[in-house]
C-alpha cells in the first residue's frame, strides 16, 4: 500500500459543508482491482458505458464524492466501517448514479450561473433571490459564496434521492441486499453528531435526511438476496483488516473475525516494529490461505 500526499477540497457524502484538508492518495493494487470489479458489475447491472474513474484517499470520514471530471473519491474510513462489501457497492453506485444521470453537468450549469450573477453586487442577489421566493438559488449562492470549486460538486435534494434509488436498483437487480447499508448510514449519522451536527442542520442540507433514506431502502428491499457473494466479501474483509491495520484502527481490528482480525494485527505490530510477531501471523495467514497472492504481497512490504 502507497499513500500519495496532496491537498484537496473534501465534502462529505451526506453533509453540506467543505472542509480544506490535508488528504492522501493510496494506491493499493488488491483495493483498486477491487473496487474497479465493483464499478463494472455496477455498470453491467445499469447497462451503461461511461468512463468512471476513481481514487481512494487516506481519511478517517465515511465518505465518496464525485468531482466535476467525474472522478469518484472513497476514503479509507468508508472502506473501514462498511461490515461487508454490498455496503460499499451501494455507497459507489450512488456515486455511478450522480455520473450516469448527469448530476454533474447539471450542477455545473447552474454553478456557471451564480458565477456570473456574482458579477452583480450581493445585496441585489439577496434582495431578488428573497422577493421570487427562490431558495434552491439563494442555497447555490450561498455554497458559491462559501468557495465553490472544481473539487466537489454538490447535489440537490432530488439529485441525491435519484441517486439513492439508483443504487438501490443496482443492489436488487444483482439479487443484493444487506442490513449493512443501514448500519453504515446510521454509523455516518452518529459521526454527524459526534461533531456538532443537529438534526436541524442536517435538514437544511443538500441531502435527504437519514430517516427518509432508511425508509427508502426500507420499501425497496428484496426478502430474498441469493446472489452474496461469499468469496467476494472474504476478499473485501481481507482489504479492510489491511486498511484497519495500516491505520492503527484498534476499536474497528477488535470487531473482526479472524482470520481478518489477526491479519490486520500483523500489519499493526509491523508498523510498530514488533517484525518477527508480524511475519509469524502473516505465515500462517499465507498457509491457510495459499490463494490469496495479496498476503505475499503485504509479507514483502
Amino acid at each position: 500500500m502507497v499513500v500519495v500526499t496532496k491537498k484537496i477540497l473534501y465534502c462529505t457524502i451526506f453533509f453540506f459543508f467543505c472542509n480544506s484538508i490535508n488528504s492522501s492518495e493510496i494506491l493499493d493494487f488488491e483495493t483498486e482491482i477491487f473496487i474497479g470489479d465493483i464499478i463494472n458489475q455496477i455498470k453491467k447491472e445499469n447497462k451503461t458505458n461511461k468512463d468512471i474513474k476513481f481514487k481512494i484517499i487516506a481519511n478517517n470520514n465515511i465518505n465518496a464524492f464525485v468531482d466535476q471530471n467525474n472522478i469518484i473519491y472513497i476514503t479509507s474510513g468508508l472502506i473501514e466501517n462498511c461490515f461487508d462489501y454490498v455496503a460499499l457497492l451501494a455507497v459507489v453506485a450512488h456515486e455511478v448514479g450522480h455520473i450516469d444521470n448527469n448530476h454533474i453537468i447539471q450542477r455545473k450549469l447552474n454553478i456557471d450561473k451564480i458565477k456570473k450573477i456574482n458579477n452583480f453586487s450581493n445585496f441585489s442577489i439577496i434582495a431578488g433571490s428573497l422577493i421570487a421566493g427562490n431558495t434552491e438559488l439563494m442555497n447555490t449562492i450561498l455554497l458559491s459564496s462559501a468557495g465553490t470549486t472544481s473539487y466537489h460538486i454538490n447535489f440537490s435534494k432530488d439529485q441525491e434521492r435519484e441517486a439513492d434509488i439508483y443504487s438501490l436498483n443496482t443492489i436488487m437487480g444483482m439479487g443484493l441486499y444487506s442490513n449493512s447499508i443501514i448500519e453504515l448510514l446510521k454509523t455516518i449519522e452518529g459521526q454527524g453528531f459526534n461533531k456538532g451536527l443537529t438534526k436541524e442542520k442536517i435538514k437544511t442540507s443538500f441531502h435527504p435526511y437519514f430517516e427518509e433514506r432508511i425508509d427508502i431502502i426500507n420499501y425497496l428491499k428484496q426478502t430474498n438476496h441469493p446472489n452474496f457473494d461469499i468469496e467476494k466479501n472474504k476478499q473485501f474483509k481481507f482489504i479492510q483488516a489491511k486498511f484497519l491495520g495500516y491505520n492503527a484502527n484498534v476499536k474497528n481490528i477488535n470487531k473482526l473475525p479472524d482470520p481478518y482480525k489477526i491479519y490486520a494485527y500483523s500489519i499493526l505490530n509491523a508498523r510498530k516494529g514488533d517484525l518477527k510477531k508480524s511475519l509469524t501471523e502473516l505465515n500462517k495467514l499465507i498457509l491457510r490461505n495459499k490463494n490469496n497472492t495479496f498476503l505475499i504481497e503485504t509479507k514483502a512490504d
